[in-house]
């Protein structure tokens, strides 16, 4: 049986969190979403956060185009030995010359960068809007919220 994850991130891929506030925002979450587990991840330089089985397509955000096999090369290419980014620059686009960053693709299912990570592992309860708005209220910020299967 595979396992079913609710990610939330901030919407602004460069920003740190307080640790003190992450808390906050972690037993917000497992109070209100009845699930296995919440854990936080905080990393020094960006991550990755993908949606896992659900990804299936990523295109250009102007023209539409596939991008999958000029992604992999794209994040290989800026990527360090751990999987980590120091920064994700925009890069000139095969398909229509227009500049993008890898955080700008249209991916089919939300997927994103960010040092800071809320993990929700097989929540009972439906993440809705208020939730958002109340994690958007303890944070400061907005965030982004990526589904992932594994």
């Amino acid at each position: 049986m595979s396992d079913y994850y609710v990610k939330i991130i901030p919407d602004d891929p460069y920003c740190r969190v307080n640790t003190s506030v992450a808390k906050r925002v972690r037993d917000y979450l497992e109070e209100h979403m009845e699930a296995m587990s919440v854990e936080i991840e905080t990393q020094e330089a960006l991550a990755f956060v993908d949606c896992g089985a659900y990804l299936q397509e990523i295109a250009c955000p102007f023209c539409g185009s596939d991008l999958w096999d000029w992604w992999g090369a794209a994040m290989d290419a800026e990527a360090g030995e751990n999987g980590l980014f120091a920064k994700i620059d925009e890069k000139m686009l095969p398909c229509c010359g227009r500049r993008a960053s890898l955080n700008d693709l249209r991916y089919d299912y939300p997927c994103g960068f960010a040092c800071t990570e809320w993990i929700v592992l097989n929540p009972r309860v439906q993440l809705e809007q208020h939730h958002i708005e109340t994690v958007e209220r303890l944070l400061g910020m907005h965030i982004k919220v990526i589904y992932s299967r594994i």
